[in-house]
C-alpha cells in the first residue's frame, strides 16, 4: 500500500467520518497527494465520496478591466455624446468598441464618421446590464441572467469552470479491517536506481488514473496571430522565398502610382486612404523611374499625370507598396539570376466599414515571383502549395484590380460559417509595371488578408477585432 494511502486510511480509521479539510489537516498531507490515494481507495471499495458539482463563473482580465471601467461600446456612446468621432481618430479599444455598438445598434458610420443612433441616445450607461453584471460577478454577490452570462463568455469576458468538490469521506468495513501496511511490491515511483539496477522485473507497475481532477495549469503559448505569421513565413521560406520588408508612411507614389492605379480611381479617395497632415507631402526620389511611371500613366489612362498628387503622405493601405519599391530596384538584375521570390508581412491601414472580417488597421502578407514565361498555372501552383501547408484548400475567381491583368481572387472555405471567403487578389502584373520597372520578364504577385487566415484557423474567434486582444484568460482559452 502506498504511503499516501496509508496516511488517508490511519486518519479515517479514528474518525470514520472526515471532510477534506479536515482530513488534510490530520494525515498531513498534499491535496493532490489525498486526492490521488482517496480515489485509490475508493476504487478499491475501502473508502465512500460524496461529491458536489458547481460552476464557478469568474471575470478574465479584460472583464476585470471592463468592470471597472465600463464596457468598450459604452466608453465610445459616453464619448460620442460629447460630439461625432471619425473613425481614424479611433484607437484599438475604440475601435472593439464601435463594432459593438454598431452591432447592438448604438452607433453608426456615415463618409468616416461615427455617430449615435436614436437608439444609442437612449442608453444610459450606468445601467447597462452587460455592465451591471460583471460588477456584480467581481463583487461575488450576483445574480445575473444566463443569456447575459453566456453574451459575456462569448466576449472572452467571463470564464465559467467546472468545480467537483468532495462533500463527505467515510471509511468502509473493508477499510476498517484492511492492514494498514507500506508496500506490496508495486512499483508507484520509476527512478533511475528501479531501471538501470532492473528492478522491475517480476515487480507490478501501479494503475494511476489519469481523469482524476488536478489543478489546471496554464502552459506558455504565443499570441494566435503571431501563431499565424510565423507559420506563414514558414511556409513562404519552405517555397523558396526571401522575406523584404518596407515603411508603413509612404508617398501616394509607391502605393498607388507605381502600381499603375489611376490617379482619379476611388481607392484613391479619402474614403478609403488614410491621408497624412503632417507631414502632407514626401519626397520620391529617382527621378529616372517617376518619369517612367508618369510616361505609362499618361498612356494607358489618357490623361495627364500629377507629380504633385503621387507625392501625397499616407498611411500604406496594402504591402504591395513593399513589392513595388522591390520590383523598381531590380534594374540591375541579370536574367540569370531569374527567378526571383520574395514576400513581405506587415500592417496595412484602410478607412474600413468594421465588421467580423474587417478592420481598419490589419496585417497583410504580399508576395511576388519575377521571372521568365511565367503563367497563371505557375500562380495557381504555388498559391495552393502555400496555403496546402497551413491547411486550407483554395480556389480562384476571375476578378478586378489596376495592377494586375488578368486577375484572380483567392478563396477559401470557411468551415465555420459554411462559405467560400475572400482571403486575397492575385494575378499577372501589368506589363506597363514591368516595363517602367525596366524589365522584360514576367512578375506574378498577391496580396493576402493574414487576419483573416487566423479568424479561419481557429473557431473560437468569431471576429478579426478578437485577435487584437492581449488578455491573458483570452488566449488561454483559445
Amino acid at each position: 500500500m502506498h504511503a499516501y494511502e496509508t496516511s488517508v486510511l490511519k486518519a479515517l480509521k479514528e474518525k470514520r467520518n472526515s471532510t477534506f479539510e479536515e482530513l488534510l489537516s490530520d494525515s498531513g498531507i498534499s491535496k493532490d497527494a489525498a486526492m490521488w490515494a482517496l480515489e485509490s481507495l475508493s476504487a478499491n471499495g475501502m473508502v465512500d465520496i460524496s461529491r458536489s458539482t458547481s460552476n464557478v463563473i469568474s471575470l478574465t482580465a479584460e472583464g476585470d478591466e471592463y468592470a471597472l471601467k465600463n464596457l468598450p461600446e459604452m466608453q465610445l456612446l459616453i464619448m460620442l455624446k460629447k460630439k461625432n468621432i471619425a473613425v481614424r481618430d479611433l484607437g484599438k479599444k475604440e475601435m472593439i468598441g464601435f463594432q459593438w455598438a454598431k452591432k447592438k445598434g448604438f452607433a453608426d458610420i456615415y463618409g468616416g464618421i461615427i455617430s449615435l443612433t436614436s437608439s444609442g441616445k437612449k442608453v444610459d450607461e450606468d445601467k447597462y446590464e452587460e455592465f451591471i453584471a460583471l460588477k456584480s460577478i467581481k463583487s461575488g454577490m450576483y445574480d445575473v441572467s444566463s443569456d447575459i452570462i453566456d453574451e459575456l463568455v462569448k466576449r472572452g469576458l467571463v470564464a465559467i469552470k467546472k468545480s467537483s468538490a468532495i462533500g463527505s469521506i467515510s471509511i468502509t468495513e473493508k477499510g476498517m479491517h484492511a492492514k494498514v501496511e507500506m508496500g506490496n511490491g508495486e512499483i508507484d515511483v520509476v527512478t533511475r536506481g528501479i531501471i538501470k539496477n532492473r528492478e522491475w522485473e517480476g515487480r507490478h507497475f501501479k494503475k494511476y488514473d489519469v481523469g482524476l481532477d488536478v489543478e489546471q495549469v496554464y502552459p506558455a503559448r504565443f499570441h494566435p496571430l503571431k501563431e499565424i505569421i510565423s507559420g506563414l513565413k514558414d511556409a513562404y521560406a519552405s517555397l523558396g522565398f526571401s522575406e523584404i520588408s518596407g515603411k508603413i508612411i509612404e508617398p501616394s507614389f509607391w502605393v498607388h502610382d507605381a502600381l499603375m492605379i489611376p490617379q482619379d480611381h476611388p481607392a484613391r479617395d479619402v474614403q478609403d486612404t488614410f491621408y497624412l497632415e503632417t507631414p502632407s507631402k514626401l519626397q520620391i526620389g529617382n527621378d529616372a523611374i517617376v518619369n517612367r511611371v508618369g510616361e505609362e500613366h499618361e498612356a494607358a489612362w489618357h490623361g495627364i499625370w500629377s507629380r504633385e498628387v503621387s507625392g501625397q503622405a499616407l498611411l500604406r493601405t496594402h504591402m504591395t507598396s513593399v513589392t513595388a519599391r522591390f520590383l523598381y530596384g531590380m534594374e540591375k538584375i541579370k536574367a540569370a539570376e531569374l527567378p526571383i521570390k520574395a514576400f513581405s508581412v506587415g500592417r496595412v491601414f484602410r478607412n474600413e466599414t468594421v465588421d467580423y472580417r474587417h478592420l481598419a488597421d490589419f496585417y497583410q502578407s504580399d508576395g511576388i515571383i519575377v521571372g521568365d514565361k511565367l503563367t497563371l498555372a505557375n500562380l495557381f501552383d504555388v498559391l495552393s502549395k502555400l496555403f496546402g501547408q497551413m491547411g486550407f484548400k483554395v480556389r480562384f475567381m476571375p476578378t478586378y484590380f489596376p495592377f494586375v491583368e488578368p486577375g484572380v481572387e483567392i478563396q477559401a472555405y470557411y468551415k465555420e460559417r459554411d462559405e467560400w471567403l475572400e482571403i486575397g487578389g492575385a494575378g499577372i502584373l501589368r506589363h506597363e509595371i514591368i516595363r517602367a520597372a525596366g524589365k522584360k520578364t514576367t512578375a506574378l504577385a498577391w496580396g493576402i488578408g493574414v487576419d483573416r487566415i487566423a479568424l479561419m484557423r481557429n473557431s473560437k474567434i468569431k471576429s478579426v477585432a478578437e485577435l487584437y486582444n492581449n488578455g491573458i484568460g483570452w488566449i488561454r482559452r483559445l
